[in-house]
Order: C-alpha cells, then structure tokens, then sequence
C-alpha cells in the first residue's frame, strides 16, 4: 500500500498532467485555424479576428522568451569557467622583480610556431645558454607564442608540448636558468593561440604552479572596449597574487607602466635592420621613453650574427647595453665564437647591468661634413596630416627621367654601400644615371634604370614603419604590399608619393648621423658611445660638453675603448676615427 508521500506524488503527477492537457489543448485552440463559414468570402482583404489577434501575440510572446533563453543559454557556456579579473586599484607600491635588464636567449627566430621537436630544442638552447653564456649574465630561456593548444574542461591552459611546461621548466632550472613564456593579454594571442583574458587568475596560478620565472605578453586580439591598458595590469595583479616571483613584460608607454610590470617593450623588434634600429633608438629620445629602475625597456632582440654586418652589429650592442634595454639573444641560426664572444664583452655588460640603472642620453647630434642625410629622403609623417607641405611635393619629368623635389633637387641614389642603398637629393643633372628613374604608379613601382627594372625605391626596408626611416633602393621584397608608392594627388603638376600600407608620404631631411650618447655609472665612473650613422668614416671629437654634467673638468680619467682595451686615451677632448654605421664606447674612470 502505498505510503502518504507515494500518493501526494501520484496526485500531483495526475494534476500535472491534466494541467499540461489542457495547455496543450488551449495552445491547440490557438494555432488552429478558424472556421469559415461555407459561403464564399467576397474579394478584397480579410478582416482580422480577435482569435488572429490573439494567436499572433501569444506566438511573438513566446518567440522572445525564445531568444531570451537561447541568449542566456549561450552566455553561460562561453563564461563557464572564465573568470574575469577586473583591478580594483594599482598597485603603486608594486617591488620590481627585476634588479637589472633580463638577459637571455629566446625561441622566437629560431623556431618562431614551428614547434616540431620544440622541447629538444629548448634544451639545447638552454645547455647552450648554461655552457657558453651564463657566467657573462644570461639567464632566461624564453619560449616564444605558439605552446598553447587549447584549455580544458576546467578552463585551465594547457600545452602542445608532449612533456609539459612543467618539464621543460625543470630542466631549464636544473641548468641554473630561468625560464619565461609567451602569453596573450587579449582573448587570443597574436598567432591566435588562446589568450589570458578573462581568466587571467586562473592562467597566473598555473603559471605559478610550472615554476615559471618571466611572462612576456602581447595585446593582440582586444575585446571590444578594452585597450592595451586596461587588459594588461589586470594580467599583471594576478601574476603578483600567484605567490610566486614573476616578471612581467608588456607592450605600453603608459606613464604608469610602473605600476603593474617590469619590462616595457617598445616596438616588434628592428627586423634584422640597421636603419630600423636607429629609428628604434630615434623614438626613445623623441618620445621621452628613457628605462630606468623599476621599469626596463626592451628595444627588440638581439639581432647580433644575423646578417646585418660587424659595423652594425657594434652599433646595435652598444647602444642596447647603453640604454639600458633587455638583452634577449634572438639568433637566427647557430651562434659562431665571434658572435659569442661580441656578447660576452664583460666591459659593455657591466654598463647595462651597471646598479645605478642610468641610461644614456643623447648629448651631440650633427650632421657630418659629406653627409648626404642632410638632404636624406626619408618616411615622413601620416599623409593625411603633411597637408600642402612643401617638403613632401614632387613632380617627374617623364622626358627626362628625373624625379624632382618642391626644393630644385632631384631624388638620387647613392651606392657607395654595397646593397644598401641610400637615397638623398642632389643638384639635379641629365646626365647623371644614379638619377634616372621610371615610375610605374599603376605597379606601384618607381624604378632605377640602371641597373634596369631591377631595384626599387622603398619607404623603409620590409614594413619599416617608423617615422624617420630612410627610403632605400632595394632588390628584396619587390612584391610586397609594404612597397608599393602610388601618387597622392596634389594638383596637376605635383604630388607626394605614399605608401600605401603605411599611408605616410615620402619627404627629405634625415637624423643627423654623427652623435654622442653619454651618462653617469656607479663609483663616479661615466659612459660614452659615439656612432657614424653616414656611409662613410668620419672622425669624432669627445669633449667636456659631450659628457654628462657631473664630469668633474678638474679630474683625470683612464680613458678604455670596451672594444679595443689595449688602448687608454688620458686626456680629454679625443678624436676618434670611425667607420660607416659603426659605433665605439668608452668607460671613464676616475684615476
């Protein structure tokens, strides 16, 4: 028999059903259709009935519960286990996990997303770091984007690599190393890898549990509404709350960048570029963007083997141990005994790592006595702002096959440099074949005809973007949309040629190409680089008003070139010679 609880069940049942009955058989009533009577309708429209009234308002009724339900329905699976971390209040306070800019090696060349036996390979590179390079300072293996696959069930970030992160930092630590990954501030990363947005906690508390040692973040795929700077201290709190000591490296110029990370990147790298690096560098002073301790920047990787030459590689060092940035290797192929031992400079090492954490600033800008960058044809500014600028206006004269500028001279190129080609303007002459050119607007070309059809004008060298840069004559990259000039109409008889992917126009007047870079070091020493932009050598003088403020006039140095020690100059002002792009530093110490 059954108990009191049975039959309350089986009345209820039994009234639900005669319930759902007759709302079945109301619902029916509704979206029946209506008797007509049997008499023909007369023509013309019908009249609507309470019944049709009534029909369609209770179907439009249920169709936006519908939609209503289906929204809430999808909004809850794609937040399931997405926990948005939102900060409440920088942390101003916020203790610099960084002492001195990082050194390190990292993937990104080497392997960039082909990941094929990435975990041997971080290993080797590590075993690499750990033999050849760790007593000189490096100590962070960076794996680059692409690590990710998906997540799981529980949101949590998983890995493509066969022994897992945890293994891979493991190892790296056994070694003595630090170890860093790659992630993304916005819903994906740039190679549309899974990003940390929206569960930025959950990410950094299993960053933490890997024994992870760096993040390095980019801000691709924002979500709408969200800025670089509002979706990357969020990553940044979470990673401090993990308990754990992790570096942080964004891409931003907020004034307050300080506040939530450690490492401040300042561009996409110069792209294996010499003019592209001296724009890097041209940016930092123009827009005020110095490192110091607390925040550090980071100019890009180390392009030191690449390809760029021995006088740029100099340079580029030099300057980058001067200013402060990171020093991440990003070598792309085997380094040789050169490469290493141009990083191992233990003098140009101490300065970056130097505790007083001063960069230098630029304390002599001139152009050179021959210098054609004076008259250098560079990227200007947006086209849509240069306006009716005299600077930027052109006309070609298709006779003579002269491309000429507002000012009188004519767009020549000079090949002093082998395959790096400069462009400058010079007193135009017909005679003159390094002014001869054809354009081509419909191909988006404007070629040198001697060489015939073979090089090319170009903004920049392979998507240089950067204001300053300057235009080249080129065989690389012809087809590339990053190259294609066309002509901005101005009026019939002058225009200004654009670049179409970077929508800036073509002007004149390069940077100067003979500086000096100086500042203070610790025990009251000071630092000098002294760089020749031109294509050819020059000769420099270092004296007291290119050195900073506290030189004391009354006080003698020991005078070291960081590259040729052999040689200690004792007196100051000195003349130095040096070469085409190359770049010499000098240590000042008290005697």
């Amino acid at each position: 028999m059954p108990n009191e609880k049975g039959e309350d069940n089986a009345a209820f049942a039994q009234s639900t059903d005669t319930l759902k009955s007759n709302k079945m058989s109301s619902l029916s009533s509704l979206f029946s259709k209506p008797k007509h009577p049997a008499d023909p309708v007369p023509p013309g429209p019908k009249p609507v009935t309470k019944a049709e009234k009534r029909r369609k308002q209770v179907f439009w009724f249920l169709a936006c519960l519908t939609v209503l339900f289906l929204a809430a329905l999808i909004g809850g699976l794609s937040g399931r286990n997405m926990k948005t971390y939102t900060r409440k209040k920088p942390n101003a306070q916020r203790a610099p996990q960084l002492e001195a800019p990082p050194m390190g090696m990292s993937s990104q060349y080497m392997y960039g997303c082909n990941h094929t036996n990435i975990e041997t390979a971080i290993k080797n590179m590590a075993d690499t770091v750990s033999t050849d390079l760790a007593d000189s300072g490096y100590k962070y293996i960076l794996l680059s984007d692409c690590w990710q696959s998906q997540r799981g069930p529980a949101g949590k970030l998983l890995s493509k690599i066969p022994g897992g992160i945890k293994t891979l930092v493991d190892y790296v630590h056994s070694k003595g190393l630090k170890f860093g990954l790659h992630l993304g501030a916005g819903t994906l990363t740039c190679n549309r890898r899974p990003g940390s947005y929206g569960h930025q906690t959950s990410d950094a508390e299993t960053i933490a549990s890997w024994g992870v040692d760096y993040i390095e973040a980019d801000t691709c795929y924002l979500p709408p509404g969200q800025t670089a700077d509002n979706v990357q201290p969020s990553l940044g709190d979470a990673l401090l709350a993990s308990g754990r000591s992790i570096a942080y490296s964004v891409m931003s110029d907020a004034p307050n960048v300080q506040s939530f990370a450690d490492v401040r990147q300042l561009g996409n790298g110069i792209g294996n570029d010499y003019d592209q690096m001296m724009s890097m560098v041209d940016k930092i002073f123009r827009a005020n963007l110095n490192s110091r301790p607390g925040i550090w920047n980071d100019l890009g990787l180390l392009e030191v083997g690449n390809g760029m030459g021995l006088a740029e590689d100099s340079t580029h060092f030099l300057l980058w141990c001067a200013l402060k940035s990171s020093l991440i290797i990003g070598n792309r192929q085997q380094l040789t005994k050169q490469n290493l031992d141009f990083l191992r400079n233990k003098k140009a090492l101490a300065v970056n790592q130097d505790p007083l954490g001063q960069p230098v600033r630029l304390m002599v800008s001139h152009f050179s006595p021959g210098s054609i960058a004076r008259y250098g044809v560079v990227t200007g500014d947006y086209c849509s702002q240069a306006n009716e600028s005299n600077n930027y206006l052109w006309s070609y004269n298709n006779m003579t096959k002269l491309l000429m500028h507002n000012s009188g001279r004519c767009l020549t190129v000079d090949m002093r440099l082998k395959w790096r080609w400069y462009t400058y303007l010079q007193t135009c002459d017909i005679n003159n074949y390094n002014q001869k050119w054809h354009v081509d607007w419909s191909g988006g070309h404007i070629n040198l005809l001697h060489p015939p059809g073979k090089f090319v004008l170009s903004t920049a060298f392979c998507k240089a973007r950067n204001e300053g840069t300057p235009a080249k004559v080129t065989s690389t990259c012809l087809e590339q949309l990053e190259f294609l000039l066309h002509r901005d109409n101005m009026n019939n008889e002058h225009f200004r040629i654009k670049n179409t992917f970077t929508n800036r126009c073509l002007t004149v007047g390069g940077s100067p190409d003979l500086q000096i870079y100086s500042g203070v070091l610790s025990d009251d020493k000071m630092v000098a680089v002294v760089v020749n932009r031109d294509v050819v050598a020059n000769q420099i003088t270092v004296d007291w008003n290119s050195l900073p403020n506290i030189a004391d006039r009354k006080v003698s140095y020991d005078i070291v070139n960081v590259m040729n020690d052999s040689v200690t100059i004792t007196s100051i002002p000195f003349t130095t010679n040096i070469g085409p792009h190359a770049a010499k530093m000098f240590i000042f110490t008290p005697k």
